[in-house]
């Protein structure tokens, strides 16, 4: 007899196929792995048995012929795959990926419906918790959406065709192992069998709650750990820390070595180092929900890191580049098992193209791979949107929550927030603190009163760690504007005379065309690098340490530098943007205090661009009546705080949070926006309609919102397909690519989707180590030509 398997093969990146009751015991060890530092009986007493529970029934669907026979032929086709034999012109693999694609099975998540009331009836669960985990297990892949279009008669169709009549009925496969395995499990006498099976199971295929927030709550978090453990299962990675296993002191210790390592490289010399008044008072917040207003080089990020939690989010605005976060954590912790990055991994752009891949409940991918070992890391650095979007339930968000349950999340930077996603940050924190027992961190230079009055409204309190911050008159800068025409001349006599020079572009492309013009420079050896976010995260790995060790004469960058690398150059030149960017670019500027003042210069040319033409300009007002001033710190925190009050820039937040909201409401039908807040959104409006499944009324509320996809390309994909482990080579050779350009490409159909990767074809685009991933012209003409058909 066969055995009754859940895995398939996957001999390249280390998968072994499993039985199902292997599976089942990979998931019971990880399960207890987490139980042990996740307090699970605060949700509900009953939640860590009811969690076990799905552990072991959740893939009994699996049970059913079709679905054995797919297992067969996936394994079969990672034979060819081993032995090197994958190529399109074998006809073999093209006959075996046929049969394949013309199995027309019903997902295993639903059809185990039909082996639940036998096992509910003998574990004695109530009726109100059976309906909680039939549909924690029927939605455990997909979501309620997606299969509404299926006819229930077919399913049960399904369950007499191909588990009754062609498992129980044909002796083909061991039940009898399954059995001993789930009697060990459940401590009773179990016996698989026709006579076991419920055809009018799907009477529990709803979401209903009946406006039962607890039952909703517990739904949430049974679904979202059920998740968790699973993709950790599947796997097959056990060797994980779910939560940090190091002390506060053994941290701090840390930080301080790290500190002085960094003091050292930058020739400071200080013989003892203790934390500041920051740093101190931050450290007797854990319990609480803070927020930190201290201007740059206050030393927020030592303090965050000192607001200890046992496991910790730290969230970066889209535009920043969270790379940056994850080295230095690497750096601080020496342990990259500890450090789990996410940018760009999860796109509503790209996540329903990704579900229209059939087979993804055989075929364990490596993307699949990187999320889960991603997921169970301890510290978790991650741009916003990858977390925060969860709110609007697109498919899979169970398992966000799942992941940040009892943690500590801080979000770096929010004024840099766009109104869009500052107002989804106060709906995930009324969501997130009061449901899933989350604590917050929100840190800033300074904050809007617009910002600050949103944050008031809710009702989650916050404690000031920093008031009345003492500001240093340190740090000077040279504040001065050139022409279009006169940034060339600047760049050569700073260099000529030893300085290094930092060029902050406000885009990519123009970061890009910045290179080409000062090609002359190139010619006479002057050295000048390029970093921005579409690089391979190798090559922008490389790029980190030769900028921090200001490797070269002159760098061109984007809005990537602007926070968390320790960067300190003697000349700036950047194009102008609102007062809160160019405020954190100063930072960048004698940032270690070695000259009397840095020289930062603003390119005076208005263009069009990612940024609010408006404040742009009232920004441009502001500073012109500093031409030529040497402003301190003090003064450019001044600066800061007289823009934000500023009548015009008050009108525009104000403006952009008004349309946000309408958008958000527009969704939901609302006309009060008084029922608009982060519980209702999770549990009362639309409870099972997906937004990301829509795409007209995703388009009303993300097209402001900046989020990345990641992308690699062709040629990179089909030199690692066939390496053992390839998903790190494949997290090597990922790009991030905006909004905006996945929009650009996936118009003129340059992706595709395998093993769960967005591969960008060949010809598209043009990848350089110096200048990053360029759009061809061919492309950019297709494009156009696009947009006028």
């Amino acid at each position: 007899m066969n055995n009754v398997m859940a895995k398939s093969r996957n001999s390249l990146e280390g998968i072994k196929e499993q039985k199902l009751t292997e599976h089942i015991s990979d998931l019971l060890e990880i399960f207890k792995k987490i139980k042990t530092v996740v307090k699970f009986e605060e949700i509900i007493p009953e939640f860590p048995e009811y969690l076990r529970i799905l552990c072991i029934l959740h893939d009994l669907g699996k049970i059913n012929f079709k679905f054995q026979k797919k297992i067969q032929i996936a394994n079969q086709i990672d034979k060819y795959k081993k032995n090197n034999l994958m190529s399109s012109n074998n006809k073999d693999i093209k006959g075996l990926k046929q049969i394949y694609s013309s199995i027309q099975d019903e997902r295993h998540n639903l059809l185990s419906g039909a082996f639940l009331k036998y096992f509910f009836d003998n574990l004695s669960i109530s009726n109100n918790l059976r309906g909680i985990l039939y549909k924690a297990i029927f939605f455990h892949h997909g979501s309620y959406e997606k299969y509404l279009s299926k006819s229930f008669a077919t399913i049960e169709k399904t369950v007499f065709e191909d588990i009754e009549k062609t498992v129980f009925m044909s002796g083909e496969f061991d039940i009898n192992e399954v059995d001993v395995y789930l009697k060990d499990k459940l401590d009773f006498s179990v016996k698989l069998g026709d006579d076991i099976l419920d055809y009018e199971f799907l009477r529990y295929f709803n979401e209903n709650f009946s406006e039962d927030i607890e039952n909703k709550k517990l739904y949430i978090l049974l679904k979202g750990f059920l998740n968790l453990i699973d993709h950790l299962a599947s796997s097959q990675e056990k060797k994980f820390s779910y939560c940090l296993t190091i002390s506060p002191e053994k941290l701090d210790n840390l930080l301080i070595s790290n500190i002085h390592e960094k003091c050292k490289k930058n020739g400071q010399k200080i013989e003892k180092l203790k934390f500041n008044y920051l740093q101190k008072k931050i450290s007797c917040l854990n319990n609480s929900n803070v927020i930190t207003m201290a201007f740059t080089g206050s030393g927020k990020t030592v303090a965050d890191y000192r607001w200890y939690g046992k496991r910790k989010i730290f969230l970066v605005p889209n535009k920043i580049s969270s790379e940056s976060f994850f080295f230095d954590a690497i750096d601080i912790f020496r342990n990259e098992d500890y450090v789990g990055l996410l940018h760009g991994d999860i796109s509503l752009y790209v996540e329903s193209f990704r579900q229209s891949i059939r087979g993804e409940d055989i075929l364990f991918t490596s993307r699949d791979k990187v999320l889960a070992k991603n997921f169970a890391k301890p510290y978790i650095i991650s741009t916003v949107d990858q977390i925060l979007l969860s709110i609007f339930k697109y498919p899979g968000y169970e398992k966000i929550c799942a992941s940040i349950y009892s943690s500590h999340i801080t979000v770096d930077e929010v004024h840099l927030l766009n109104p869009h996603m500052f107002l989804i940050l106060m709906y995930f924190i009324e969501f997130a603190s009061k449901y899933l027992k989350v604590k917050f961190h929100l840190m800033t230079a300074t904050m809007p009163n617009i910002y600050l009055k949103k944050l008031n409204d809710i009702s989650v309190p916050f404690v000031e760690s920093n008031k009345d911050e003492d500001i240093d008159e340190n740090r000077r800068i040279k504040l001065m504007f050139c022409g279009s025409d006169e940034w060339k001349d600047i760049i050569c006599t700073s260099v000529r005379t030893g300085k290094k020079v930092l060029i902050i572009k406000n885009t990519i492309d123009e970061a890009m065309k910045t290179y080409e013009q000062l090609s002359n420079l190139r010619d006479e050896k002057i050295k000048i690098n390029v970093l921005h976010s579409r690089f391979k995260f190798k090559h922008k790995k490389d790029k980190y340490k030769e900028i921090l060790n200001q490797a070269g004469d002159v760098w061109i960058s984007t809005q990537m530098v602007e926070i968390s690398l320790d960067l300190d150059f003697q000349v700036i030149i950047s194009d102008l943007a609102p007062m809160d960017a160019l405020i954190q670019r100063m930072g960048r500027c004698n940032r270690h205090d070695h000259l009397e003042y840095g020289k930062f210069y603003i390119i005076n040319k208005e263009n069009k661009d990612v940024y609010n033409e408006k404040l742009k300009k009232t920004t441009k007002k502001a500073l012109h009546k500093f031409k030529g001033k040497i402003l301190s710190m003090k003064n450019r925190k001044n600066l800061l705080d007289n823009y934000y009050k500023d009548d015009s820039v008050e009108k525009e937040y104000g403006k952009e949070f008004d349309e946000a909201e309408k958008e958000i409401m527009d969704i939901y039908g609302l006309v009060d926006n008084s029922e608009l807040n982060g519980e209702n959104i999770m549990f009362k409006f639309d409870p099972y309609l997906n937004i990301v499944d829509s795409k007209t009324e995703a388009s009303k509320l993300f097209r402001k919102i900046d989020q990345n996809a990641k992308v690699i390309l062709e040629s990179d994909y089909n030199n690692i397909k066939n390496n053992l482990e390839k998903y790190k080579e494949y997290s090597k050779n990922s790009i991030q690519i905006s909004r905006g350009l996945f929009y650009k490409l996936n118009n003129i159909g340059a992706f595709y989707i395998e093993d769960g990767f967005l591969i960008l074809k060949e010809h598209f685009c043009k990848y350089n180590q110096c200048i990053g991933l360029k759009l061809e012209k061919q492309s950019k003409d297709i494009e156009i030509s696009s947009r006028i058909f």
